[in-house]
């Protein structure tokens, strides 16, 4: 709001002009504005099945060049623990993910390297209908940047979370249900996952350099998916389990499924 007013008041002084005159000249510098930034780009994956060849369409945006574009002063890089005293001792809380034991471990095993830093990510997937018919279904993949603090993380704005990724559903045919025909939609799936983190696969051990223009720090990055979240259908099918029919359903632990009602063990 403060820079739109700003620039109200350049025109209305006379230090700056208004060159777009209609809606067509204003759309075209909107696209030309949108061309800059990370574009989508369309990838193939082919499958046999019973002797004959599938072919899906993959449309992602890389996640790395995205992350880079989003890089400033607000980042958070280093873990923290922070307690708090409830009377009788202290107390270790969490308001962000850099406050988990979790990002303290990742950062506790990164190479011994100047500023070496977790570059976090929270992946979301889900798959979703495309029409009101049904009859168009993809997965959607949603990224969170998790070194940012959780108000600007959800939110519209530079930062939020940004759609990378339409994953291909294989169609229900005849086939459904078949033990054959359900590989095939996870291999499917798989392939197409690794296509979305293709380009941040090559940065998972050798990290990458980059300096913030903001305070010229040099920071080494290295990308971690930090929290995949989705529903138990799409874990069965990232984890390769049978779901709620197998001897282990739980996608965690392999706690055997007559246990479940067992919280006393731990697996």
């Amino acid at each position: 709001v403060d820079a739109l007013l700003d620039l109200i008041g350049h025109v209305a002084k006379g230090a700056a002009q208004v060159t777009l005159k209609n809606d067509v000249e204003f759309c075209k510098a909107c696209d030309a504005a949108v061309a800059e930034l990370t574009p989508f780009s369309k990838h193939t994956v082919v499958m046999a099945y019973k002797k004959e060849v599938w072919t899906y369409e993959v449309h992602t945006q890389p996640i790395w060049e995205w992350a880079l574009d989003i890089l400033a002063l607000h980042f958070v890089w280093d873990a923290q623990c922070l307690f708090k005293h409830d009377g009788h001792g202290f107390e270790h809380f969490y308001d962000e993910p850099w406050m988990g034991n979790s990002w303290w471990d990742i950062q506790s095993s990164l190479p011994e390297v100047p500023n070496a830093v977790p570059f976090a990510f929270i992946i979301y997937a889900n798959k979703t209908k495309l029409s009101l018919f049904g009859t168009a279904k993809c997965y959607p993949v949603v990224v969170h940047c998790a070194n940012l603090l959780i108000e600007i993380q959800n939110s519209h704005a530079i930062g939020g979370g940004c759609t990378v990724g339409w994953l291909p559903v294989p169609k229900d045919t005849e086939e459904e249900g078949k033990l054959g025909y359900t590989t095939l939609k996870c291999i499917v799936w798989h392939e197409s996952f690794s296509r979305l983190l293709s380009d941040i696969m090559q940065h998972l051990k050798t990290g990458y350099i980059h300096m913030l223009h903001h305070d010229q720090v040099t920071h080494w990055l290295f990308p971690v998916i930090l929290i995949l979240s989705v529903d138990y259908e799409e874990q069965c099918m990232m984890l390769l389990i049978c779901g709620c029919t197998g001897k282990c359903p739980c996608p965690v632990c392999l706690i055997p499924l007559e246990e479940l009602h067992n919280i006393s063990k731990t697996y």
